[in-house]
Order: structure tokens, then sequence, then C-alpha cells
């Protein structure tokens, strides 16, 4: 025991000494006086005042406050003239309405119309035929209009019909000249200053009429336009037709009427002769493209192209003898020597 107990104490006094940690709050006998703190604050000298400006530094100030005055002067400006833009641009109306299309079936027609705003309202109408079949019939019409023509809008709100516009196209009739009407392609101006434009395709075939103009229509009305249909006095499909048929004649005749003042031209003018002359002579040349005959004794004898190819094949064959009689106008009679056979002519030379 006595061992053990000796071995114990030898152990205790071996261990190192750990200290402990202690807080603990010292009350404070007085208050400090805030004043005595921060005495120390009065005997701080106090700093030095800034170097006053000199003149190119205050102008240089003075120039910075300005700039800055009329930045912000300038910012506000800008701000109310954007609030009172977009105040304006709330009540102004839509600058574009498309309409969509309308149609006149009897007439063939369809229409499609654009109202505009431009600080006062306008329009512009596209006219087509509905059918491409249509397309002959309709052009003749507008190239050579058979009476003046018209259109007359109908501008439509939810109540019914708001706006109105009357338009009454140029009228030009056109003397008989072909097929052609070059001039129906030039802009026209109606007696209300609308534009009427007629539209071909590549082969010169109308095929659209686009007209523009002003629109008779208050701001607020205009606002509440949302559909429109339009009537016209254009001819029904079968008069177009019919009128088709009347402008081709038109031209035929035109065409067939150029064709012989053509060929009249081409007759060389004749001589009187004092008195009727009639011999014998030999055709030894010929020129077809002028329609005449030449002797061996030098008269030329016109036949005319067709006279010349119609005659029989032995008159083609050169030299040929012939007997010929003519009165005082030129106007000949020629028989081939040895045959009946006769053909009139004009000796020109």
């Amino acid at each position: 025991m006595s061992d053990a107990k000796g071995q114990g104490e030898n152990a205790a006094e071996e261990q190192p000494h750990i200290p402990e940690s202690r807080y603990e709050v010292v009350p404070v006998a007085a208050k400090t006086n805030e004043a005595d703190l921060y005495s120390f604050r009065a005997e701080i000298p106090p700093p030095p005042p800034p170097p006053a400006p000199t003149p190119t530094q205050a102008l240089l100030q003075q120039n910075k406050n300005l700039l800055r005055a009329l930045a912000v002067g300038g910012a506000v400006v800008a701000v109310t003239a954007l609030i009172a833009w977009l105040a304006l641009r709330k009540d102004e109306p839509p600058a574009y309405i498309d309409l969509g299309t309308s149609n006149i079936p009897a007439a063939g027609l369809q229409g499609r119309l654009v109202a505009r705003w431009l600080g006062s309202a306008a329009y512009e109408l596209h006219v087509d035929p509905i059918a491409p079949q249509q397309l002959s019939g309709f052009s003749a019409v507008v190239a050579n209009p058979p009476h003046p023509l018209s259109v007359s809008l109908r501008l439509k709100d939810a109540s019914g019909v708001v706006c109105r516009k009357e338009i009454l196209f140029p009228y030009n009739p056109q003397p008989a000249s072909g097929a052609d009407h070059p001039d129906a392609l030039q802009p026209q101006k109606t007696f209300a200053g609308d534009t009427v434009q007629n539209v071909a395709s590549a082969d010169g075939t109308i095929d659209e009429i686009v007209v523009d103009g002003p629109l008779d229509c208050a701001e607020k009305t205009y606002g509440r336009i949302a559909a429109w249909d339009f009537s016209s006095n254009f001819p029904v499909v079968a008069d177009q037709d019919d009128w088709l048929k009347h402008e081709q004649s038109v031209a035929a005749n035109e065409r067939r009427r150029a064709a012989e003042i053509h060929a009249r031209a081409l007759i060389p003018k004749t001589q009187p002769l004092s008195a009727p002359i009639e011999g014998d002579d030999v055709v030894v040349s010929d020129n077809p493209s002028r329609g005449s005959v030449e002797t061996r004794a030098g008269r030329v004898f016109y036949f005319g192209r067709e006279g010349l190819r119609e005659a029989e094949a032995g008159w083609q064959v050169f030299p040929v003898a012939i007997h010929f009689r003519c009165d005082t106008k030129s106007f000949c009679v020629l028989t081939r020597i040895g045959t009946s056979i006769v053909l009139q002519a004009r000796l020109v030379h």
C-alpha cells in the first residue's frame, strides 16, 4: 500500500500546471464625461483654406456648371417632347389600313382598297378581272372605253357607310387605229385630282387599273373604317366580249385599209397617151416584187404582184412574144401570140 501511494504522489507531482481562463466584469466606479473624452479635438488646429481659383480654373468651373445645366435642361425637354409625342401618337389614326377585296360579279371585277392617313385621308384602289378568261374583254374596254367609266366607293364602320368616293375616269375616245392604243398606258388625272394608271402585262394586255387620290373622310371617321364595297358602270362580262369583237373587227378593217393604201402607193404613176397604141413586142424579164414586166423595146407593163403571180406558167418563161393594145389612159390588153390568153396591164414606161 505504501508503495502504491508513493507512486501516486510522484505521478501527481510530475503533471504540468494548466492555467484556467476566466472573464470578469469590473464595474466602473464613475461615468466618463464625453466632453472630456473628445476634448482633444479642440487642440487640433483647423485645416488651411483652399487656395483661391485662378481665372482659368474659375472659367472652366463656370463652363462645367453651364454644361451641366444645359444637359439637365435638354434631358427635361427631351422627356417632355417624348411624352407629348407619345400622347399625340396615341390619338393619331393608323397610317395604313388594308381593307381587303370586294367583287362586282356581273362585271367580273375584283377590287382591293387601301386607306392611308398622311395628315389627311387618301386611298389606293386596284381593279382587275376576277377570271383570267375575262382578261381580253377587260383590256379592250379599258384601252378604249365604249362610254365614260365610273366607280363608286363606300367605306364602312360597324354602323354602316361613313365615307363615299365617286371616281369618274377620264374619257378620251380614240379613233380606230388598229388593236393597239399606246395612250391607254399613260397616267391620267380626273377632274377631282385622282390619278388613273392602267397597268399592262408583257404582251401589252391591260390587266389592272390603279387609282389613287384624296378621300373625303374626317380623322375620327377614318379611324373607324373596317370594311368597304364598290359599284361601277363597267360593262357586264357579255358586253365586254362584244366590245372585244368590235375592236378586233375595227383593227382588221384598219389593217386591210392600210394594206390597200400601201399597195396603191406601189403602183407606178402612168402618163396619158395622146392616142391609142397597138403593136407587137417581146417580154424579156419580170420584176415580181413590183409586179411588172419589161419588153425588148423598153416598154414596162404593170400587172401588180397578185396579177403577175396568177398568170399562167407560159407567161413566166421568157422571151414571150405578145400583142398589146392600149387606150389613152394607158390601160392595156396583152395577148400572148399563138394563144388566147389575155392579161390586163398598165403601161408605165
